[in-house]
């Protein structure tokens, strides 16, 4: 699924109860479930952060990416009867996902939808597309200089390393 700016703008405006049930229809718990199986992390480590629950949850820190974990949590679990877990709780839990599982998902799920025959989406016989990306500042570790270098302007290295996303 690829969406234009205004597209992605339009649909943070939604209101909660919306973009739940876009993310439960896009992304629904069986195919989250059944990659989960077949990685064979399916066995619960947290009972209140369950693996597939977490899926959703990392991909609604960027559906509402002005809200803290907790409240992200609360949006996700409203009616929760354990209560909301701490931060670090979240952060552990979305640390022992892993990347592996969203990487499965997203090659499952995101599709390209412009066809050949789809206005605009082909020149000349190649399809448009276009990607965008923004720059981070990395503290200044030697891990982080060998994962994702430094930039340089030719004459000398950055300050410190950046990644690129």
């Amino acid at each position: 699924m690829f969406w234009t700016c205004k597209e992605a703008h339009e649909f943070a405006s939604w209101p909660v109860k919306q973009r739940l049930a876009a993310l439960k229809r896009i992304v629904p718990k069986a195919k989250i479930q059944e990659i989960l199986r077949r990685r064979g992390t399916h066995r619960e480590v947290c009972r209140r952060c369950p693996s597939w629950f977490m899926v959703w949850f990392v991909i609604a820190l960027g559906l509402w990416c002005k809200d803290c974990y907790r409240q992200v949590f609360r949006w996700l679990q409203p009616y929760r009867k354990d209560g909301t877990p701490g931060r670090s709780t979240l952060c552990e839990a979305r640390r022992r996902l892993g990347v592996g599982i969203l990487r499965d998902l997203a090659h499952e799920i995101i599709q390209v939808l412009g066809k050949p025959d789809t206005p605009g989406a082909f020149y000349q016989g190649m399809r448009l597309m276009a990607l965008d990306g923004f720059v981070v500042d990395l503290p200044d570790t030697e891990e982080n200089e060998k994962a994702f270098g430094r930039p340089g302007s030719g004459r000398a290295p950055g300050a410190f390393p950046q990644a690129h996303v």
